[in-house]
This record gives C-alpha cells, sequence and structure tokens, in this order.
C-alpha cells in the first residue's frame, strides 16, 4: 500500500479530525476578539474600583460628619438635667430678695447645691474627700501648708475648693491646705 492509498477507516478519521479542527477555529475567538473581551474587562472592573472608592470615601466622610456632631452635642443630656437646678437656683435669689429670713434662704440654696450634686452623680461624677485624708498629688492641689496639732504631717487639713472625678478621670484635683505636723516651738 502506498501513502496515497490509504484504508478508508483512517480516511474517515482524518476527515473528521480536520471538521472538528475547522470548528473548533471557526468556535474559538480571535485574537481581537480575546483583545476585546479583556479590554472590556478591565474597563469594567476600573469602574468598579472606583465606585468604591467613591463608596469608601463616602463612608468615611459620613463617619468624620457623625463623629463630629456626637462630640458637639456630647453634653446635651448633662445641661438638660441641669436646667431644673438652674431654674431653683434662679427661684432663691428671687426669694432673697423678698425673704426676711435667711435660714430659709440658706435651706433652698442647700437643696440647690444637692440637687447638682445628684446630677453630677448620675452623670458619673464623684466629689473628691480630702479633708482628713493624705495628701494625694493626684486628687489634691496644696495651696497652703499649716501646722496642725490634730492631724499628721501631710494630711489635708481644710478643702477650699472642692474637687471632682468622671469616672476614674480628676476633672478638677481639690484644692486644700495640708498640715505640715505639729508647731514647733
Amino acid at each position: 500500500m502506498t501513502d496515497m492509498e490509504q484504508p478508508e477507516d483512517i480516511q474517515n478519521q482524518t476527515e473528521e479530525t480536520s471538521a472538528q479542527e475547522t470548528e473548533a477555529a471557526e468556535g474559538a475567538p480571535t485574537v481581537e476578539e480575546q483583545l476585546e473581551t479583556a479590554l472590556a474587562e478591565r474597563d469594567e472592573n476600573q469602574n468598579r474600583f472606583l465606585r468604591s472608592q467613591a463608596e469608601l470615601d463616602n463612608t468615611r466622610k459620613r463617619h468624620q460628619r457623625e463623629l463630629a456632631e456626637l462630640r458637639q452635642y456630647a453634653a446635651a443630656p448633662f445641661v438638660q438635667a441641669m436646667l431644673p437646678a438652674l431654674d431653683n437656683l434662679k427661684r432663691a435669689v428671687e426669694a432673697a430678695e423678698n425673704a426676711d429670713n435667711v435660714s430659709d434662704l440658706k435651706q433652698g440654696v442647700e437643696m440647690v447645691a444637692k440637687q447638682i450634686l445628684d446630677v453630677f452623680a448620675q452623670h458619673n461624677v464623684k466629689a473628691i474627700e480630702a479633708v482628713g485624708q493624705p495628701f494625694d498629688p493626684n486628687l489634691h492641689e496644696a495651696l497652703q501648708q499649716m501646722p496642725s496639732e490634730e492631724y499628721p504631717p501631710m494630711t489635708v487639713i481644710q478643702e477650699l475648693e472642692q474637687g471632682f472625678i468622671l469616672n476614674d478621670r480628676v476633672v478638677r484635683p481639690s484644692k486644700v491646705i495640708v498640715s505640715s505636723g505639729p508647731a514647733e516651738n
């Protein structure tokens, strides 16, 4: 048999393979089509990226606005709680103008002071205990030292201005006078 003379089975297989290659070549995208597809994908991915960046920027700006607003109005509940005490203090001043009895006026002002301290307590503000306590520079500001027979050295003997703590942070230290020990003769 010569090369030209092939059995019929081989010839049919060759024709089928040739037909399949032709179909595959016709179904396969050309280089230009592949390039167009890749460019379209690139453009779509670029658009998605830009939209994601814009969304992230918008989220960041919204968060900053909300944070600024929160800071701006954070004291609102405290102010609302203090307003009744202010109203009562104004009533006490009005009553003082017409009052002949100082003890009633004193009692009214003490009630307002208690009301303010109650509002402080509601907002986790506590008074610093000072008199009779050892001097603590984290809680007290010593304005003066005085000899004292009653108190040991470095003990607070008088509070000139009350200090306060908010949660665990000192808002204002107590201004105090500290004992320097017994007086020397």
